[in-house]
């Protein structure tokens, strides 16, 4: 009887564990597309920007090596 109440005990902290275990994974793996997302957001709106800064950089280097 108490052998079979131990491996009730067992069995059901082993598939809590392992159902925790799946639900805390899930969760990261939500977080880590949102912040994904949101990093490729970042790049789409810094590209122009970072694009135009090197064309300026370029041309002011252009520009001094002519004089």
């Amino acid at each position: 009887m108490k052998k079979d109440i131990f491996v009730g005990i067992v069995t059901a902290s082993f598939f809590g564990s392992f159902a925790w275990m799946a639900t805390t994974l899930i969760s990261v793996d939500k977080r880590t597309e949102i912040t994904a997302v949101k990093v490729n957001a970042n790049y789409e709106m810094i590209k122009p920007l970072w694009e135009d800064f090197i064309k300026r950089s370029a041309k002011y280097e252009i520009q001094n090596e002519s004089k």
